[in-house]
């Protein structure tokens, strides 16, 4: 059975669970029966689930599958589990979406000391062929930006190994809620800039970014929220 360390995971599989509104809270409930049941046990299978706030998915559930590498998902779940799911959930929602994410180390930020927060602000970029060079100068220097800045909260950013249409990034800034993250953006992130600019020249920060803008050619944004009643401890 795999069990992993669900800050650290390194690659997840995630799928949209598409429900009807009039299905949501028996969909949640039986998500969460579920996952005490067969998910919360050292040892076992791991998950996170998200509902979803905005976007054209919104009111849906992001369950998430955790490992430390792709070989985790052979055998990670028993027929008996697949079985038990099916049977509760299986009117309930369509899956949808199904994608394997693999954690990008040198982009990611993770503060001493992080506590899982609830929300996310998740942005999901599809990179021009020829330009990630541009992108990912500006999301590696970024996280070392927010490391002298004391950036507080961890930001994940993530490849798509399987299941998307070209080069796909999703990164996943974590707050505690709405309130929070209109806060820190407003309050923190102009000190992340200028320890930006500090490291890699003045105006370094303007250039980047603009480069990022031009290496992509979706940038699609969304909310959700982390379910803990519906997720691994």
């Amino acid at each position: 059975m795999l069990m992993t360390n669900l800050a650290g995971a390194q690659v997840i599989q995630a799928r949209v669970l598409d429900i009807e509104p009039m299905n949501l809270e028996k969909m949640k409930s039986a998500v969460s029966e579920k996952t005490k049941l067969y998910n919360s046990k050292e040892g076992s299978t791991r998950f996170s689930t998200f509902e979803i706030l905005s976007g054209p998915n919104a009111n849906n559930l992001w369950r998430v599958q955790h490992g430390e590498e792709i070989g985790d998902f052979d055998s990670s779940i028993s027929k008996e589990e697949l079985d038990y799911w099916w049977k509760t959930t299986g009117k309930l929602h369509t899956p949808l979406a199904n994608r394997f994410w693999y954690l990008n180390k040198d982009a990611t930020y993770i503060p001493d000391g992080y506590k899982r927060l609830n929300h996310r602000r998740v942005i999901i970029y599809k990179l021009i062929p020829g330009k990630e060079k541009d992108f990912w100068r500006y999301r590696t220097r970024l996280s070392v930006a927010m490391k002298q800045a004391g950036w507080k909260n961890r930001v994940g950013v993530m490849s798509c190994m399987s299941g998307c249409n070209g080069s796909w990034v999703m990164v996943r800034y974590h707050h505690k809620d709405l309130a929070s993250m209109q806060d820190e953006n407003s309050n923190m992130f102009s000190k992340v800039v200028d320890k930006y600019n500090e490291l890699y020249g003045k105006e370094s920060y303007d250039d980047d970014y603009l480069n990022i803008q031009l290496s992509v050619s979706e940038n699609i944004s969304h909310f959700q929220k982390l379910l803990p009643e519906l997720s691994s401890r």
